[in-house]
């Protein structure tokens, strides 16, 4: 079942000894697990004559894995979660209002209505007061005096408070790609490593127990259900 060639990997791997490439080659170009002839053999063995769940002791009866290994993806999305939630504090702490003030900038000297300080204004050259404020909330949308305000384009704002507000979530959020690159190798090893050990879990027999037809069925269900759902959203994609 390829117990021993897996963990040689596991134990090459975590010596430093190849590289996670070089073990997930190496793991991926053994045959399936199911196709050899003692994994049939220990499978027979093990397969009892009364259901784990119905205690039926009508046959035919299969051995039912209670563990399923996760996907290669699915075990670096864990990995990454993690590392994440590592970071989050460090990352979010190296970002200062200064900072977030140099991003903003000074903002861009624009005119306004001296009302609601909106710049959505409309000059009337043949009508008097000549100033329209667009603003449906505005109270006075005609004026002939406006103000100069400071306009932070990025934000789309006149309110540096608010612009500031804005701009810190997404410089955390820039910081953290930056910083989440750096361990994307980490990341990569870490995958590895779980899923050589979740395979030799998988390949032991440890976790499985002898299931009628018809429990096997509605155990497997949910798992078949989901796999199909996450076919069918790729291909919609």
């Amino acid at each position: 079942m390829h117990i021993a060639e897996i963990s040689a990997l596991l134990e090459q791997l975590e010596a430093g000894v190849i590289t996670w490439e070089q073990a997930l080659v190496q793991v991926t170009a053994l045959p399936n697990v199911w196709q050899t002839k003692e994994w049939k053999q220990q499978r027979e063995a093990l397969i009892g004559t009364v259901c784990a769940v119905c205690e039926t002791t009508e046959g035919p009866f299969v051995l039912q894995h209670l563990m399923h290994c996760d996907s290669f993806k699915e075990i670096c999305q864990t990995v990454k979660m993690e590392f994440r939630t590592w970071l989050r504090p460090t990352v979010l702490d190296q970002v200062t209002t200064a900072d977030v003030a140099a991003h903003i900038g000074p903002g861009e000297k624009r005119l306004a209505c001296p009302t609601c300080g909106s710049i959505s204004l409309r000059e009337r050259k043949t009508m008097y007061p000549p100033y329209l404020c667009q603003f449906k909330g505005c109270p006075k949308p005609l004026t002939d005096k406006l103000v100069s305000v400071r306009y932070y384009l990025k934000q789309k704002t006149t309110d540096r408070l608010e612009a500031m507000s804005t701009a810190l979530p997404f410089l955390q959020s820039v910081a953290m790609v930056a910083e989440f690159r750096k361990y994307d190798n980490a990341i990569q090893h870490e995958a590895t490593l779980r899923s050589l050990r979740q395979s030799l879990e998988y390949r032991s027999l440890k976790h499985t127990a002898t299931y009628c037809k018809i429990c096997a069925f509605k155990e497997d269900l949910p798992v078949v259900e989901r796999k199909a759902q996450e076919k069918a959203w790729k291909e919609r994609q």
